[in-house]
C-alpha cells in the first residue's frame, strides 16, 4: 500500500491549492436569508446549523448584504434582537468566484480574516451558488491527496512507463499558450495543462511542483501588470525552460519588483486576493535560473530554467 509521510502530504498540498477550483472545495447547501429577516430568526439558524454567518440575498439571488455571529451579538447587546436585518447588515461582501484558485481564496481568508466566503458565479456576477469556510478547503485537500495516493499505488502496481523513445519524441514538442489581461476566471489554467503534460513524461515530482508555481505565478503576473502575453514551455533532456511575454507595460524598476512584498497592483486586484508582490520572489525560488528584462516600451520577457539532472 502507497503511504505519502507528512512532508510529502505538505508538499503536495502546496500544489494542489494552486490546482483545484473553489467551486471544487465550496459547500452548495446554501442557507442564506432575505433582507426581511430578523436577527433572532438568524441566530436560530446559526445555531441549529452550527455556523458563523449567512448570507443575505434578494429574489434574484444576488448577494446584498452579510450577516455574521458578531453582527448578532451587536443586536442583543443594543437591544434590537427583533428587528429586521436590513438596516443594519453589512453590505460591502467580500466574495470570490467559483472558478479562483484555493490559492485565491487562501490569500482572502489571511487577509480579511474572515471565517466564510460567499461564492458568486463568475467575477462579474453577485449571483451566489456556494459558501467557502477555512474547512472546506482542508477537507477538499485531504480527499484530493487520498485519491491521488490511490492513483500511485495504482500505477506503481500496473509498473507502467513511457519508453526512451516516446520521452524523446514528447520532447521535441513546444508548448504555447494565450494569457489575457485580467482573466481571473481561468486563472491556473495554463499551470495546470503544462503539468498534466509533464507528467507524461515522467517528469520528477519534486520539478512538476516548481514548474505549476512558475507557470502559475507568470501567468497570474500578466493577469495583473500587462496588457496580456503568452507563455512557452520546451523540454529536452537536459533542462526544462519556460517562457512568459507580456506586451508592456514594463517593470519600472526590476530590483524593486524582485523583493517579496513589492506590489504595483491597485487595491481592486489585491481585493480579489491577488497582487500580494510574491510573484516574482516565488519563480526565483521555484528556478535554477532566472533572466528578466524588461521595458516600459516593448514589456517584459522572462526565462525560467530548470534542471532535470538536480
Amino acid at each position: 500500500m502507497t503511504v505519502l509521510h507528512s512532508r510529502e502530504k505538505l508538499t503536495l498540498a502546496n500544489e494542489l491549492i494552486y490546482e483545484i477550483k473553489v467551486k471544487d472545495a465550496m459547500t452548495r447547501k446554501l442557507i442564506f436569508f432575505s433582507q426581511d429577516a430578523t436577527f433572532r430568526e438568524i441566530q436560530s439558524s446559526l445555531k441549529k446549523n452550527r455556523i458563523s454567518g449567512v448570507p443575505i440575498l434578494d429574489k434574484t439571488k444576488n448577494i446584498v448584504g452579510i450577516v455574521s455571529i458578531d453582527n448578532v451579538i451587536t443586536a442583543f447587546d443594543k437591544d434590537y434582537i427583533n428587528n429586521k436585518v436590513k438596516n443594519y447588515m453589512t453590505r460591502q461582501v467580500i466574495t470570490i468566484p467559483q472558478n479562483y484558485s484555493l490559492v485565491s481564496a487562501i490569500k482572502k481568508f489571511e487577509h480579511y480574516k474572515f471565517g466564510r466566503l460567499p461564492v458568486t458565479k463568475n467575477a462579474r456576477s453577485n449571483e451566489i451558488i456556494g459558501i467557502l469556510t477555512m474547512g472546506d478547503i482542508l477537507n477538499c485537500l485531504l480527499v484530493s491527496i487520498q485519491t491521488i495516493a490511490e492513483k500511485v499505488e495504482k500505477k506503481e502496481a500496473q509498473n507502467t512507463r513511457l519508453s526512451e523513445k516516446m520521452i524523446k519524441q514528447a520532447h521535441k514538442k513546444h508548448l504555447r499558450f494565450e494569457v489575457k489581461k485580467a482573466d481571473f476566471d481561468n486563472a491556473g489554467r495554463v499551470a495546470s495543462i503544462i503539468r498534466k503534460y509533464l507528467q507524461k513524461l515522467n517528469i520528477d515530482k519534486q520539478i512538476l511542483r516548481r514548474v505549476a508555481i512558475i507557470c502559475y505565478e507568470a501567468e497570474m503576473n500578466i493577469n495583473i501588470h500587462s496588457l496580456g502575453g503568452y507563455i512557452t514551455v520546451e523540454v529536452d533532456e537536459s533542462n526544462i525552460m519556460i517562457t512568459a511575454i507580456d506586451y508592456g507595460p514594463g517593470i519600472p524598476d526590476v530590483e524593486e519588483a524582485m523583493k517579496p512584498g513589492f506590489t504595483t497592483a491597485s487595491e481592486q486586484i489585491r481585493a480579489l486576493g491577488f497582487g500580494a508582490g510574491m510573484g516574482l520572489p516565488n519563480i526565483k525560488k521555484c528556478a535554477d535560473h532566472l533572466d528578466l528584462e524588461s521595458s516600459m516600451e516593448t514589456g517584459t520577457i522572462l526565462k525560467a530554467t530548470i534542471y532535470l539532472g538536480g
